[in-house]
């Protein structure tokens, strides 16, 4: 798994294609997203598409938006 994150933080996606590992990536435009595997990199809220980079994995867990409907976070 070390060597596919490192090999992720080399490579480019754009918006549109889906999320290869679920992580933390990054636009060219400096936005951070936790993206789950195989939703679609969407595009920037104002510069619209764009390329995204993985920087790492979700260490903490998913921000508390993020978990399922009806879990309260603690």
């Amino acid at each position: 798994m070390a060597m596919r994150q490192g090999l992720l933080s080399k490579r480019m996606f754009r918006t549109g294609q889906a999320v290869p590992l679920e992580g933390l990536y990054e636009d060219l435009w400096g936005c951070c997203l936790p993206l789950l595997r195989d939703v679609s990199f969407p595009p920037h809220p104002t510069m619209g598409d764009s390329k995204w980079s993985y920087k790492g994995p979700l260490g903490m867990g998913l921000p508390h938006w993020k978990r399922a409907a009806g879990k309260e976070a603690k």
